[in-house]
């Protein structure tokens, strides 16, 4: 190879390392100086010192309050059980009704027991074996529950107490063992007026009320 040929390849392979230079060894975009300065800027706009995480800033710092005859018993009652809301606990309420006139007239006991409280159960039972052992029938029928208001509430040692106030329009009937009519008349709608008493203790895991009570209203 003569010398011309060795001046040609030395100068044509300088001329692609500037080439290869410019193209790839050229910083591209940010600079280094670029990337310092950025991360000095957010730094001083950052907050100085971890924020505190509040775990409890969804919680409401006091238990909702209530108003009416009932509001200072039903406040207390959610502010020891924070799941307690009184239009939801009225409605079931209106389905504790339904379900335990019902089930006394059919004499399920079985369906009875985890609604009421031991002592209104024994009463109950009681009721329904007296009317198996002399052959009647009894047939209940709730045409509607006209309304349902809580008139009364309390916190005592956990102990939660509601008083609810049931208007309704009912039919019943009570046959004996030859199926002639011994009390009542299904043909007949009555007004029942009645307050209901449910139980629960608040720190218990079982959520369900207890029918305590009743008296004519």
């Amino acid at each position: 190879m003569d010398i011309l040929q060795i001046l040609f390849f030395a100068g044509l392979a300088v001329f692609l390392a500037v080439r290869l230079y410019m193209a790839l060894g050229r910083p591209t975009g940010r600079s280094h100086e670029d990337h310092v300065r950025e991360e000095r800027e957010r730094a001083a706009a950052a907050p100085q010192g971890p924020r505190p995480v509040d775990l409890e800033a969804d919680r409401p710092a006091t238990s909702p309050a209530f108003s009416g005859p009932a509001g200072e018993g039903l406040s207390a009652i959610a502010e020891a059980d924070r799941s307690f809301d009184p239009e939801g606990f009225a409605s079931g309420a209106k389905q504790a009704y339904e379900m335990i006139v019902g089930s006394y007239a059919k004499g399920d006991k079985a369906a009875l027991e985890p609604l009421l409280t031991e002592r209104v159960y024994k009463a109950y039972a009681k009721s329904i074996d007296d009317r198996a052992e002399a052959g009647q029938i009894l047939t209940t029928e709730i045409e509607r529950i006209k309304s349902a208001k809580i008139v009364e509430a309390s916190l005592n040692d956990n102990r939660a107490r509601v008083k609810v106030a049931f208007s309704a329009e009912i039919a019943s009937e009570l046959r004996d063992s030859d199926g002639q009519a011994v009390e009542g008349d299904l043909s007949l709608l009555k007004t029942v007026d009645e307050v209901w008493s449910f139980e629960r203790d608040v720190t218990s895991d079982n959520p369900n009320w207890r029918l305590a009570a009743v008296k004519t209203a």
